[in-house]
């Protein structure tokens, strides 16, 4: 039927009345399109609120504790915070969470955290032994460094081994925040003279005292690797007794196993005491990085292994000046192979915060915050143009100096006597660069930690006992392989229990 008036009456009514609905419902879905942002904007970020209930609205810092004197951590964080109340309307306010001196015990705490899934922390503050664990376990978001952030490629910017050790199966997981390296430390105040390598050192160390850190925990395992490292390098061996080139345990090949107990001994010699034929373990030996500190401070030994923040720690005390101001002690290279220690940033996987994160990470990174945690708190720097400067001009500006900048608060000068002088720091550096740059890693496994407890129950006897039985190199070499793919065995592991033994013709 033809279309008439009516028709076209009805046609135009219908017309009229679906784009009257249709604008209705756009309008509609606009408001609570803008309700919803405005929600979110008031109440923060969903993933804060609703994955993460009951945690606080704040940038939150895991991290070990303090290495120096006055809280300058704490101040180059105040100094981010208000910041960034100067650049934001409702900025997150960064809070560091110091867990333990203990790099033991933070790796438990960071680990528990991330396995419970309770966003407890946005930014982690890493030793550099535990990054392969938390990133193939998934706890790491990965951080792709931005050359434009850092003024050039991460390779020029970084120290290239402290850069590669956030790097897991060719990706970047974390970001290098404090260099480490052990040094040997010698009061020059007591007749301990340098030694000129490891075999001097040695002799010297049974005369004048060593505080070395050979206890139970993983200082204890990073002593031990480098008394073993360091007797490879005396001996110009090219050829590792640990593991080849894949990271596989070759202990039991080779006579290796022999070569390690050899290494041992001569440490062994260095920290007993012999008197009247009886052999004993001086105190001072098993000790782990602070008593360390105290035993030479006090002048119990002449000699002592640790890691750089000593430095800043020893010159700020009065007790290790002399009347004109000048250092009772000398920082030397290490007597043999260190190993690579460190500090790295990472961001947590469920972190709600992630940009906030990078964006704090970008800021601890940065050539100025590096600075002022060197020269205030004695935090080795990862930024090469700081150790070129410092080379070039043989001397680094002061933590006084910083302060008379006029700076963002994060430095605080010590008192006028015992200040570290800019020629100082800069020498220190140069230490401390090329420790660095001389340093063995150790091994990148997911299961290190469980590694590092069978390694040193078997041979942490070797160097601080003189009845500890040498274990078996064919089942200790098994069961460290077994740790090392997260096998860890409920009998001894240092020797095959009595049917096995039988079994394999012992």
């Amino acid at each position: 039927m033809a279309a008439g008036p009516a028709g076209s009456f009805w046609s135009r009514w219908y017309e009229r009345f679906m784009r009257f609905h249709l604008r209705l419902a756009a309008a509609c879905f606009l408001a609570g399109a803008v309700f919803v942002i405005a929600l979110s904007q008031h109440s923060g970020s969903p993933s804060a609120q609703g994955a993460c209930p009951g945690r606080p609205d704040d940038l939150i810092i895991g991290t070990g504790a303090e290495i120096g004197a006055g809280g300058v951590r704490h101040d180059v964080i105040k100094a981010w915070n208000d910041e960034q109340r100067k650049l934001k309307t409702k900025p997150l306010k960064a809070t560091l969470v110091e867990i333990s001196e203990s790099s033991d015990e933070q790796r438990s705490e960071l680990a528990a955290a991330a396995q419970s899934k309770r966003c407890a922390y946005d930014v982690l503050l890493l030793d550099v032994a535990y990054i392969t664990e938390f990133a193939r376990n998934g706890y790491l978001e990965k951080f792709e460094l931005d050359p434009g952030k850092l003024g050039g490629l991460p390779e020029r910017y970084f120290l290239r081994k402290s850069l590669e050790t956030g790097r897991v199966d060719g990706e970047q997981f974390a970001v290098p925040f404090a260099a480490d390296a052990p040094l040997l430390y010698r009061r020059t105040d007591a007749p301990a003279p340098p030694p000129q390598d490891t075999k001097r050192f040695l002799e010297l160390a049974k005369t004048h005292g060593y505080a070395a850190q050979f206890d139970d925990y993983e200082g204890g395992t990073v002593n031990l690797l480098e008394a073993i490292f360091s007797a490879q390098s005396r001996k110009g061996s090219q050829d590792d007794v640990l593991f080849d080139d894949t990271g596989n345990v070759v202990l039991d090949q080779d006579g290796n196993g022999e070569k390690v107990m050899d290494a041992l001994r001569a440490w062994r010699e260095a920290l007993f005491t012999a008197e009247d034929g009886t052999h004993t373990l001086r105190d001072e030996s098993v000790l782990r990085e602070e008593s360390s500190l105290q035993a030479f401070r006090t002048g119990l030994v002449g000699y002592m292994r640790n890691w750089p923040f000593a430095f800043n720690r020893l010159a700020a005390d009065p007790l290790m000046r002399d009347d004109d101001g000048s250092l009772k002690f000398e920082v030397l290279s290490f007597p043999g192979t260190g190993v690579l220690g460190g500090v790295d940033l990472a961001i947590a996987k469920d972190s709600p915060h992630k940009e906030e994160a990078r964006e704090l990470v970008y800021y601890l990174i940065s050539e100025e915050v590096q600075e002022r945690l060197f020269a205030c708190a004695g935090y080795p720097p990862v930024v090469t143009a700081l150790y070129e400067r410092y080379e070039s001009s043989g001397t680094a500006r002061t933590c006084g100096e910083l302060a008379a900048d006029g700076g963002d608060g994060a430095a605080r000068p010590a008192e006028r006597d015992t200040e570290i002088t800019g020629g100082q720091l800069a020498r220190f550096a140069g230490e401390v660069r090329q420790a660095v740059d001389h340093a063995r890693p150790r091994p990148k496994s997911a299961y290190y930690a469980t590694f590092s407890q069978v390694f040193r129950s078997c041979l942490l006897p070797m160097a601080t006992t003189t009845s500890g039985a040498a274990p078996d190199f064919r089942y200790f070499s098994g069961a460290l392989r077994d740790a090392l793919d997260g096998r860890l065995r409920s009998d001894d592991a240092c020797h095959p229990p009595a049917e096995a033994a039988r079994e394999i013709g012992h």
